[in-house]
């Protein structure tokens, strides 16, 4: 394997001329807001401020696409659960627990016990590949060992986003190698909690953390559980 040289002065003025003057300004035009003109007249003064060669070691250092489907990646702009005051439509709504008790999942570590008695429960989903999901663990095992009163319960889902059947045993041996991983863990083996949760949020992104009480099936907060502890403390000033 060919060693990664590090970046040259030239290059870090390409990469930098890329986020100030095309990411930044673009990416906040997409649909109705999209500059065909300002476009071009941008990515022409990028092309002529650069050597192409330069330009060239960046972009595959960056893993960008070619310029027209820059463009239309630009023009559609991200998806609706990342622009700005977006809200998942079940937030503040009644949701049905009842695929808690009725689904087939994998067992591997502890139990869904007291749920339903609980104050709030936390409902994650994650995947072993995504680091972001990695980061949380002890998080989530804190809460789960100090706050009797929040039932925390995890989902894994490896084939979040394709469909791929999930290799139980190295899921399980991923999480018999961690000590960070304290709480009740599940196996969606059978998409239960995708179809029931996951997908009617339309937060579209793990790790995701549903924050529900469970007296009523109000959704109370959904987000990234490194995000949890003040809407934590909200939803239990309103149960």
């Amino acid at each position: 394997m060919a060693a990664i040289l590090p970046e040259t002065p030239e290059e870090i003025a390409v990469k930098t001329d890329f986020r100030t003057n095309i990411w930044s300004v673009f990416q906040e035009l997409y649909e109705d807001k999209w500059d065909s003109a300002r476009w071009s007249v941008a990515v022409a003064r990028f092309k002529a401020a650069h050597d192409p060669a330069v330009v060239q070691r960046f972009w595959v250092r960056a893993k960008l696409p070619a310029w027209d489907a820059l463009e239309a990646q630009f023009r559609k702009g991200p998806p609706p659960f990342l622009r700005p005051g977006w809200k998942s439509p079940l937030l503040g709504k009644q949701v049905d627990l009842r695929w808690l008790d009725t689904g087939k999942f994998e067992h591997v570590k502890g139990n869904m016990d007291g749920w339903k008695t609980a104050k709030l429960l936390v409902i994650e989903l994650w995947a072993s590949w995504c680091r972001p999901c990695l980061a949380v663990f002890r998080d989530l095992s804190t809460l789960a060992q100090t706050r009797p009163d929040i039932k925390v319960i995890t989902f894994n889902a490896e084939g979040i986003f394709t469909n791929a059947p999930i290799n139980v045993a190295a899921v399980k041996a991923f999480i018999a190698a961690r000590d960070d991983m304290n709480y009740p863990v599940y196996i969606d083996t059978h998409r239960v909690a995708l179809t029931s949760i996951f997908r009617p949020g339309e937060n579209l992104s793990i790790p995701l953390a549903f924050i529900i009480s469970p007296k009523d099936g109000i959704v109370r907060w959904v987000g990234n559980p490194e995000e949890m502890a003040a809407p934590l403390e909200e939803a239990l000033r309103a149960v």
